[in-house]
């Protein structure tokens, strides 16, 4: 009965921990669920810092762009071309960045890092731009 009872205990305690996602973005987090040595979370520690000052970037962008369109100053067409292709390249960036904190991984690391959320960037539509 014992046994049991400390089967479950640990079987709810790691449902329980698989259920809370953890973002690379959250590096504390990561650094414990990861084990990353002293080494390893210097470099993806400055990754992660990267990839929150792209995000950053991006997310004045884009508010930007939605006061414009509330104002009625809708961007032209080679000016939606730039925004396009500068998103691009912070998506490529963020991806570019995260394969990078891959290459810090070992194999026990890599298994547990594809159960971490990752950011990223997807195309952005006019609605999401034009909604308040």
């Amino acid at each position: 009965m014992k046994s049991l009872v400390m089967s479950l205990f640990f079987m709810i305690a790691g449902f329980a921990f698989a259920q809370e996602k953890i973002s690379i973005l959250e590096i504390d987090k990561a650094k414990e669920y990861l084990h990353l040595n002293e080494e390893q979370y210097k470099v993806i520690k400055l990754k992660t810092v990267r990839i929150n000052t792209i995000l950053n970037e991006d997310q004045k962008i884009i508010e930007g762009l939605k006061e414009r369109f509330k104002n009625g100053d809708e961007p032209g067409f080679f000016e939606k071309i730039s925004v396009k292709r500068g998103r691009d390249k912070r998506k490529g960036d963020i991806e570019d960045l995260l394969e990078e904190i891959k290459e810090q991984l070992n194999d026990k690391q890599l298994m547990k890092f594809k159960s971490i959320e990752k950011p990223g960037l997807k195309s952005l539509s006019k609605k999401e731009l034009t909604d308040n």
